[in-house]
This record gives C-alpha cells, sequence and structure tokens, in this order.
C-alpha cells in the first residue's frame, strides 16, 4: 500500500514523455492495525535532476500512523522504460 501511495506522488510531478525507476524502498512497520479503512499519504520530500527522494504514511481512521516508507526513485525517459521493460 506504502509503495502505491510514493509512486503516484512522484508521476504527478513527471512530464509526459517521463517514467520512474525504483532504486530503494524501505518500510517501517509502527503497530499492528485491525481491517478497516486505512489512509495513505505520499509526498516527494527532495528531486535534483533525475534522482527523488520520497516519503508516505499509512493511518488508520483514527488518524494513528500504522506505517511509515521512504524511497529513491530515478525519473527517466519513457522511451528507456518502455526498452527495459
Amino acid at each position: 500500500m506504502l509503495y502505491d501511495t510514493v509512486g503516484p506522488a512522484l508521476l504527478a510531478t513527471l512530464e509526459p514523455d517521463q517514467f520512474q525507476s525504483t532504486m530503494e524502498f524501505k518500510v517501517s512497520f509502527l503497530r499492528p492495525t485491525r481491517p478497516g479503512r486505512l489512509f495513505g499519504n505520499g509526498r516527494v520530500v527532495h528531486r535534483v535532476g533525475d534522482i527523488a527522494h520520497l516519503e508516505a504514511s499509512l493511518s488508520d481512521s483514527e488518524d494513528i500512523v500504522i506505517a511509515t516508507a521512504s524511497a529513491t526513485a530515478r525519473v527517466v525517459p519513457l522511451s528507456v522504460a518502455e526498452t527495459v521493460a
């Protein structure tokens, strides 16, 4: 769920001919939760050139953070992403 939060945060900032490739992803599980609605919040912390640092958090319905994540991604031209895939 956290991966699906940081990815779109960066994708929303890219040009139509760009894509992203995740270089590193780390999750910290802070506490257990019960089944129910969860809320994800992702953001781009810093971007220089083609490298972006991302963060995300996952909260329960009482706004208690249950997990956090950090990621590093590289922005690549879409033509390169198509040849790699």
